[in-house]
């Protein structure tokens, strides 16, 4: 290109940057822009065009003696491969999934194992049961905050789908693990300070109960985060219905205490059966008057912890087959 603008009168300067200057020549914003006519003209009678012709020519011959290339999709685990990858790298390097995160956990969880500390002789065992409806509700709650990461990898999924045979299964399956190291690292360094600072007890259940929880929420916001258009409207719906699983759970007003007309709200609220785990397995083995009367007044003198973790897994299976469905039906990338 140097040496045909050069031939016909044009030579680049030397510290100038030749697409740049061929950009001023041809573009009719600058006043110092020449004739395109002109420059069309001596391009046609160039030895370029012919030499560029004959190997166009010369390209279109070789295509007869190639062998036909089938294009065919890639393979539903390949594609699960690549994106498992791409999915815990951009995991890793966005710090607002996953880093800014960790530090707001820590940051609460701290707070809330100091203000517990196992050493203040002024605590009883019923203080400890906000601590447990804080841990779970709060802590839960925050998971809102991804959701507009959610939304814009939304994206990215309907145009590489509109423009290949991408496998909502493979899709769903792989944003599903990638999230999970990054889960039970926020859940396990919660239920260190909180459990450790606190002196709380049953540790891996605790750490059990809080990561598949977070990994239910989570869940929830994959959810929604496909059905909404945009990620405020998404936020507040969120909110909406942690708000409302909060005051069903069993802590407000105990099981046996709410309305009738409400108690649908306590067994649809994932909220109920980690709540309850939680107290359960902090004063099943306390011999106190008070510890008995929590559960009594509870309503959890007797409950299936492993139910209630089993509750929460069919909880997470649910919410990622809506996600995938919704990703199928409505997010083609076709218009």
């Amino acid at each position: 290109m140097i040496p045909h603008f050069g031939s016909i009168g044009f030579n680049c300067p030397k510290y100038m940057n030749p697409a740049e200057y061929f950009v001023n020549l041809v573009n009719t914003d600058f006043e110092d822009h020449v004739d395109v006519t002109k420059l069309v003209h001596a391009y046609a009678q160039s030895n370029v065009k012919k030499q560029l012709l004959d190997q166009l020519s010369a390209d279109r011959a070789t295509l007869h003696n190639l062998p036909d290339i089938e294009l065919r999709p890639s393979s539903a685990m390949r594609q699960f491969s690549v994106l498992m990858y791409r999915n815990t790298l951009n995991n890793i390097r966005n710090p607002g999934i996953y880093w800014i995160r960790l530090f707001m956990y820590f940051c609460l969880s701290f707070m809330v194992g100091t203000m517990y500390l196992s050493t203040n002789d002024d605590l009883t065992e019923e203080d400890l049961v906000p601590l447990l409806f804080y841990v779970q509700a709060f802590l839960v709650f925050m998971s809102v905050a991804v959701l507009p990461f959610f939304i814009e990898q939304r994206a990215v999924f309907a145009r590489e789908r509109a423009n290949s045979s991408l496998s909502v299964v493979s899709y769903v399956c792989a944003n599903f693990l990638a999230t999970l190291p990054g889960i039970f690292l926020i859940a396990a360094m919660s239920t260190a300070l909180v459990v450790l600072l606190a002196g709380l007890n049953a540790f891996e259940y605790f750490l059990l109960n809080l990561f598949l929880s977070l990994v239910v929420a989570e869940s929830m916001m994959h959810v929604i985060g496909a059905a909404v258009p945009h990620y405020i409207i998404g936020i507040a719906l969120g909110a909406g219905v942690f708000g409302m699983f909060m005051l069903c759970e069993g802590f407000m007003v105990p099981r046996d205490s709410i309305p009738d007309y409400w108690i649908w709200g306590y067994y649809l609220a994932f909220h109920s059966y980690s709540f309850e785990s939680f107290v359960f397995k902090q004063f099943e083995n306390e011999t106190s008057d008070a510890a008995k009367g929590i559960l009594t007044k509870y309503g959890m003198e007797d409950v299936d912890v492993m139910k209630d973790m089993l509750y929460l897994v069919a909880y997470v299976a649910v919410f990622q087959i809506l996600f995938m469905f919704i990703l199928w039906k409505f997010h083609t990338g076709r218009r």
